[in-house]
Order: structure tokens, then C-alpha cells, then sequence
């Protein structure tokens, strides 16, 4: 929960020192799936776990339509309503999505599809940002922070008591996204909250190699060495793109 915290609160002060592309980028650190799965594992078998990898990959399909949806809303309307209509589209998405398959393969051509649309129509939404800071939210930044560490809990908990379909879903809903989205609107207006979101678009694909190779190794390896190769995995993935963001 801590973790999470951190995380969120560094994205926030990363966009205001080093810009939304790298700030976006780091956005796709695990801060739901490694703490979720890392306690599945512990209780639910390999297959299990494999399953649920595979249906996360869907549902990080249905992040991208979230991102997408803000970056389109951003705009246009008020933070809280931004972030209620993109969480409705990303429900609506992984409704459809869990009718396929929960196979590595599936999930991954699904979900570079859905990144590649979503990037290039992104794309046409973003205009030059200032990133305006108001130094006097920091407390509000430190409780939401600490809201999304909360909220990444609750869904740890209750991600093993619903089914490997249920788990992987919940455990890739954009919790993270969520809270730093309407964060970074509020303080820093909708172009930062665009750009910083149209980046994580990209960052996301940092999740999705987590979820790709645990899936892959739940039943090939034991499980730590499984879980540490997928965040090995992530982690390569966001330095990666974070040190292109940065030599933009």
C-alpha cells in the first residue's frame, strides 16, 4: 500500500520536473499487478495464476481505451467526470474482452492492436502543455496518494476470491491510472493530463510484459523465479522507456 503511495506521488512530481512522456512512462510500473500477484502465487496454483495473467492481458487492453478516453475528455469537461466516463469505457471493454480466450498470444496480439489505435488517435488530442503547478495541493497529492495505496489493497484481497477470470481482470483495472489521471488534471491542467496519459499508453506495455511473462512461466518455473523473471521483464520494459522519453 505504501508502495503505491510512492509511486504515485513520484509520477506526479516526475511530470513536473522531467515532462509527461517520462513521467508516463514510469506510470507502468506494477504498483497492482506485482503486489497482486505476488500474493496469489503464494495461495493459488500455477495453472491458476497462468490463467489469470492471461485475462490481465485483456484487461490492460481495456486500460488503453481508458487512457484514451481521458486523453479525449480531457478538454472538454471536468476531471471527476473524466475519470467516471473513462472507467465506464474501460468496463465496457473488458466485459467484451473476457469472452476471449485467456492465451498468451491472444492477449498480447489483442492488446498491441488496441496500444497502436489508441496511441496514433491519442495522438490527435494533445496540444503544447505548460504543466501550471499549484504548489498548494501537496497535501491533497500526499491523500491521494495514499487513497490509491488503499484502494490497491482492496483489490489484492479480494482478487483471489474470484476465480482466475475475476483475479486478473480486477488486479489490471487502472487503479493507478485512476488517481494519477485526475491528480495531474487538477494540478497541472487537461494538456499535461493528456500528454502524460497519451505517454502511458506506452507505459502500460510495461504491464503487459509483466502479465505476458508470468503467464508464460507460471508453469514452467517455480514461482518466485517466475515472478521475479515478469518483473524483470516490466522493469526492462519502463527504463527502457523512460531513458527514450527523456532523450526526446
Amino acid at each position: 500500500m505504501l508502495a503505491t503511495a510512492v509511486v504515485v506521488i513520484g509520477v506526479a512530481a516526475a511530470v513536473e520536473r522531467l515532462g509527461p512522456a517520462v513521467g508516463g512512462a514510469l506510470a507502468g510500473l506494477p504498483i497492482v499487478l506485482g503486489p497482486g500477484f505476488f500474493f496469489l502465487m503464494r495461495e493459488a496454483e500455477a495453472g491458476f495464476v497462468a490463467q489469470a495473467a492471461g485475462y490481465s492481458i485483456l484487461s490492460l487492453a481495456a486500460t488503453q481505451l481508458f487512457l484514451l478516453a481521458y486523453i479525449v475528455m480531457a478538454r472538454r469537461v471536468p476531471p471527476l467526470i473524466c475519470m467516471l466516463a473513462s472507467g465506464g469505457a474501460w468496463a465496457g471493454a473488458a466485459l467484451v474482452l473476457k469472452a476471449l480466450p485467456p492465451l498468451p498470444a491472444v492477449g498480447m496480439a489483442v492488446f498491441a492492436a488496441v496500444t497502436f489505435a489508441a496511441w496514433r488517435t491519442g495522438r490527435g488530442f494533445l496540444r503544447p502543455s505548460t504543466a501550471a503547478r499549484r504548489s498548494e495541493n501537496r497535501a491533497m497529492l500526499v491523500a491521494r496518494g495514499l487513497l490509491a495505496g488503499v484502494l490497491v489493497a482492496a483489490v489484492t484481497a479480494m482478487s483471489g476470491r474470484l476465480g482466475p477470470t475475476g483475479s486478473g481482470l480486477l488486479m489490471a483495472f487502472p487503479v493507478g491510472y485512476t488517481v494519477l489521471s485526475i491528480t495531474i488534471h487538477e494540478r497541472m491542467g487537461a494538456d499535461t493530463a493528456a500528454a502524460t496519459l497519451h505517454s502511458a499508453i506506452l507505459g502500460t506495455i510495461s504491464l503487459a510484459g509483466f502479465c505476458g511473462a508470468l503467464a508464460l512461466t507460471a508453469t514452467a518455473l517455480p514461482a518466485p523465479a517466475a515472478f521475479l523473471a515478469a518483473l524483470l521483464v516490466s522493469l526492462a520494459i519502463t527504463t527502457t522507456l523512460a531513458r527514450r522519453s527523456r532523450g526526446r
